[in-house]
């Protein structure tokens, strides 16, 4: 019988979700592989299983993988394609007859804003003539509008081009193609960093700015003038670009 949460309650078993995932352009079965292959891969790094380089793999048949998500193999095929596409997963082949090894990839900042940065178009239904289980339907682009949406966020911020990308944790920091490019070039070694410092900063203190990218810049300069490395770049009550 169901029963209330409480503070002590145990959780049921649960597969890690990135949170990047609920605004990716990707499909619903897409998304749901990638969970699953990522919690494979955390039970793979237990058992040891790297190759020569020390990268993790995970061996699934794409038979039991298709059990495990109630879908037919041509759609798991389909989302296994667009997962690789997106440079989320890389499969290598190992032989006649063998599973092929399913490498996981994380993305970093960068990647994850392009990952949430397609323009929308309307994918067709996931099809699946050769079994009997429920069609998926999905549009590609942007979440349906029951929360305030990326592109909203951007709307809110003056001074932030629509061009921006989207990055940080907590997806609140906005930046173009030109913007990243400077701060690479600027600050090689740590530019990432000060994205997800000012996405943290911002997300718990709820503080604003005009240009997040003149703030990085202005709180890396401040730290290389001082002699630190990524430190406390928080501004005085009032204070900001």
């Amino acid at each position: 019988m169901s029963d209330y949460m409480k503070t002590d309650a145990k959780l049921l078993p649960y597969l890690p979700f990135p949170r990047f995932l609920l605004g990716a352009d990707l499909t619903q079965t897409a998304k749901l592989l990638y969970a699953v292959l990522l919690d494979r891969a955390n039970l793979s790094r237990a058992n040891g299983w790297t190759d020569e380089d020390g990268n993790i793999f995970v061996v699934f048949p794409l038979n039991k993988l298709a059990d495990m998500v109630d879908k037919g193999p041509t759609t798991v095929k389909t989302a296994l394609t667009e997962l690789e596409a997106a440079g989320l997963i890389e499969r290598r082949r190992c032989g006649n007859g063998m599973p092929n090894r399913i490498y996981v990839k994380q993305p970093d900042s960068w990647e994850i804003g392009r990952l949430m940065d397609r323009k929308p178009a309307t994918r067709q239904p996931e099809n699946r003539p050769s079994d009997s289980r429920k069609t998926d339907r999905q549009m590609a682009g942007k979440p349906a509008p029951n929360k305030i949406s990326n592109s909203n966020l951007k709307n809110n911020l003056s001074g932030v081009s629509e061009s921006a990308h989207i990055l940080g944790r907590y997806e609140n920091v906005f930046l173009t193609e030109a913007e990243v490019a400077e701060l690479q070039a600027d600050f090689p070694t740590v530019w990432q960093e000060y994205i997800e410092r000012l996405s943290e900063y911002m997300a718990s203190t709820g503080k604003t700015y005009k240009s997040h990218a003149a703030t990085i810049r202005r709180w890396a300069k401040e730290d290389r003038r001082n002699g630190k490395g990524v430190s406390d770049y928080s501004c005085k009550e009032g204070e900001s670009l």
